[in-house]
């Protein structure tokens, strides 16, 4: 479910991801990075790479499911290793049943491996991981799925050990994903995520073949402890006193790359996993070679403003209502867009300084902004909303934010969840404190089936972009018959019509659409739609009996005889003499009570 692709030094990387997104590792052996020359791929970090040690299990003792022991021991014949030479290596199968199955070697004599099923996290919740040969689920919630079993290993299997950076992961099973690469100053980087055992981390090279790893685990943000490693002796959510030690950021996101700060650098966004330290997205700045905190409670000695967990907004440790990761980046009117995901609704917030104070985001989608959660406030209030987050992408002075989607067991329940309808793709024009939005698409095209709108591109001068139809932790299991990708290419045509702003204001039983055009070329009037509610995706209804006359440039049309307290969405459409529609919108706006002080 995550990768990327990028060019440094005249080849191109790419990064693939290995593993179920969670706390139980199934079958996966850590992301891998490869390299392509344009004739050649190359391993960087795989097990592909190199062979430190081979061959063949002549015996297997200590590996029944029921026997109480943690470990087992595996017997090679042939083999006069010294003691202890691979402690901390791993055993990869390469043949058999249990072909792909890992397990951690913690000793060896001259010819025999004492080996741990490393399958969980140690804040999953497990007593004692037992290493078992025969077929088995490790993660019994998810026993039938179909990632969920491994195989059986048995003697005449073949295996190999693994060690050093140059194996997957960075030599790190618990190293499951790459989500992202990034250059800067000549110097390669990579963000880690799901690595739930440690917590993340961001690894860098100079020369593409030697990969560091230039950060703490978990960034040094472990729940019960302060930034210097000092128990903090009190939980930030109370009844989690369970999770002292546990790696409060498990992962790394997406990198944006910005000046905003005074210095071109990098920003990443990370996980804030329920415990003692608060639940909530942080942000990270690179600082020379230090990622520093710029979204997180230890920032400074209080609790307020946009610098907090979940950029101010952790919902007190409600895991659907909190900011939950700082996701995607862009830069756009010099300033650095965060597309924050969010359970019930994605925000968007930008900064004009990158720093650490108590005001540095402003809120343009949620958290109070004009654009609501989601951009349009379709959201279930027991589960998963329509849009959880968003990829950004600048292009030709306007922001793109494709939104990706998350559904629930395949069957959301018509009055609580909203209706499945595809991802949106949303664009954004005019300065960053006052944006004018349009809803490109509200369906993916007419495609239901996708999740996401992502992996923007320009090429020769055309905006590309893809649309995915499975993530990495959609909570429905089934991947769709026709699962593919498609891609789309942003057809240009000429405008006759660009909106400088767009707002609604309302009183108790009336609403006022106000728009302002930039240019008007050839258009021949505007017309105004309304729907009672985007949630249960109600048609819009044009509510102008007549076109409103086109040539004032600043215009309001009245919508009258509303219910009080209610929420209504609008659009409004500019239609040229050839029949050709554009509109900007919808914006929504709720009328007051009688009574509303």
């Amino acid at each position: 479910g995550y990768g990327d692709m990028i060019v440094f030094n005249d080849y191109l990387y790419v990064a693939s991801s290995s593993g179920y997104e969670g706390k139980f590792f199934y079958e996966g052996v850590g992301c891998e990075l490869w390299r392509f020359d344009g004739t050649t791929w190359e391993p960087i970090a795989s097990y592909s790479k190199d062979d430190d040690d081979s061959g063949t299990l002549t015996a297997i003792a200590g590996c029944s499911a029921d026997d109480g022991d943690p470990t087992a021991v595996f017997t090679v014949d042939g083999k006069s290793w010294s003691a202890d030479q691979w402690k901390e290596a791993g055993l990869l199968m390469t043949t058999g049943n249990g072909r792909g199955r890992y397990f951690r070697i913690v000793g060896n004599t001259a010819d025999t491996l004492t080996v741990q099923e490393d399958q969980a996290a140690f804040a999953a919740g497990v007593g004692v991981e037992y290493t078992i040969c025969a077929e088995h689920a490790p993660d019994a919630d998810r026993e039938g799925h179909a990632i969920g079993t491994i195989g059986t290993v048995a003697v005449g299997d073949a295996y190999s050990i693994v060690t050093g950076t140059d194996e997957n992961g960075f030599g790190e099973i618990w190293n499951k994903s790459i989500v992202d690469l990034e250059e800067l100053n000549g110097e390669l980087y990579a963000t880690i995520a799901h690595n739930y055992e440690n917590g993340t981390s961001i690894w860098k090279t100079s020369d593409g073949l030697t990969w560091n790893r230039m950060t703490e685990y978990a960034h040094g943000n472990i729940h019960g402890y302060d930034p210097d490693g000092n128990l903090t002796g009190y939980c930030l959510n109370e009844g989690k006193e369970d999770t002292v030690g546990v790696p409060v950021c498990t992962s790394s996101t997406y990198m944006g790359k910005s000046d905003v700060s005074g210095v071109m650098t990098l920003y990443t966004g990370s996980t804030g996993s329920r415990g003692c330290n608060g639940n909530g997205a942080r942000a990270l700045r690179l600082d020379g070679d230090e990622w520093n905190f710029i979204v997180d409670y230890f920032v400074d000695d209080n609790l307020e403003g946009t610098n907090e967990n979940g950029f101010g907004d952790d919902a007190d440790g409600n895991a659907l209502r909190q900011s939950f990761q700082a996701w995607h980046w862009a830069e756009y009117d010099d300033k650095l867009f965060c597309g924050i995901a969010r359970p019930i609704g994605c925000r968007l917030a930008y900064t004009e300084t990158g720093g650490t104070e108590d005001d540095a985001w402003k809120f343009v989608v949620g958290y109070g902004a004009d654009m609501l959660d989601g951009f349009d406030g379709v959201s279930g209030p027991l589960v998963f909303g329509s849009n959880v987050g968003m990829h950004l992408y600048t292009f030709e002075d306007a922001l793109y934010a494709g939104t990706l989607k998350m559904k629930l067991y395949n069957n959301p329940i018509p009055i609580i969840d909203p209706v499945w309808d595809g991802s949106d793709l949303w664009k954004a024009t005019g300065p960053a404190d006052a944006l004018v939005w349009t809803r490109i698409t509200s369906n993916a095209f007419g495609d239901e089936d996708v999740l996401l709108l992502d992996s923007f591109c320009t090429y020769n001068d055309s905006l590309y972009l893809a649309a995915g139809y499975y993530f990495g932790k959609n909570l429905d299991a089934e991947i769709p018959e026709q699962a593919a990708t498609k891609i789309y290419r942003l057809k240009k045509s000429p405008s006759f019509v660009s909106f400088s702003s767009y707002s609604a204001t309302s009183s108790t039983m009336a609403v006022d659409i106000s728009w302002q055009t930039g240019m008007e070329t050839d258009v021949t009037g505007f017309n105004v739609y309304r729907s009672a509610s985007e949630k249960y995706n109600l048609a819009y209804q044009k509510i102008n009996k007549t076109p409103i006359a086109a040539g004032a440039a600043d215009y309001t049309y009245t919508d009258q005889g509303l219910l009080m307290n209610t929420p209504y969405f609008y659009k409004v459409e500019a239609v040229n003499s050839s029949g050709v529609s554009s509109f900007v919108g919808p914006i929504a706006v709720t009328t007051k009570k009688l009574f509303d002080f």
